[in-house]
């Protein structure tokens, strides 16, 4: 009885300190990708576009944020991620795109810089 309050006390602990994707909100604009396993082509083809588009990501100010099995150690899973796929969240928290594959990031970039608030930014990029 007492390990089982104590691992109980230990899993409120860690899903309070859950960090929420809204967090970001105004921050932030969030990649987020829900797959199911690290070889799916989604993950894979994820890894390779951030690794390189490094400068690129950075003049966005995106955040790439990963679910497995709709999992993640450091966030709470948002109330939408029910489908596996890549959703780009903007600064207002709200959903702006979705794929169910990488085809996401052929216009991610382009999407972007039509929003208002991007071009402010474009004024300080660095690519």
């Amino acid at each position: 009885m007492k390990y089982a309050i104590i691992i109980l006390i230990l899993f409120i602990h860690f899903e309070i300190m859950a960090k929420q994707i809204s967090d970001f909100n105004w921050e932030k604009r969030i990649v987020l990708i829900s797959f199911e396993k690290k070889e799916d082509q989604i993950f894979l083809f994820t890894q390779k576009f951030v690794s390189e588009n490094k400068c690129s990501i950075n003049d966005r100010n995106l955040k790439f944020i990963y679910f497995e099995k709709f999992k993640n150690k450091e966030f709470e899973t948002p109330t939408f991620l029910n489908k596996y796929g890549i959703w780009l969240i903007g600064y207002d928290g709200s959903i702006k795109d979705y794929s169910i594959n990488e085809k996401i990031f052929i216009r991610l970039f382009k999407l972007i810089d039509s929003m208002p608030m991007r071009k402010n930014e474009m004024i300080n990029d660095q690519c």
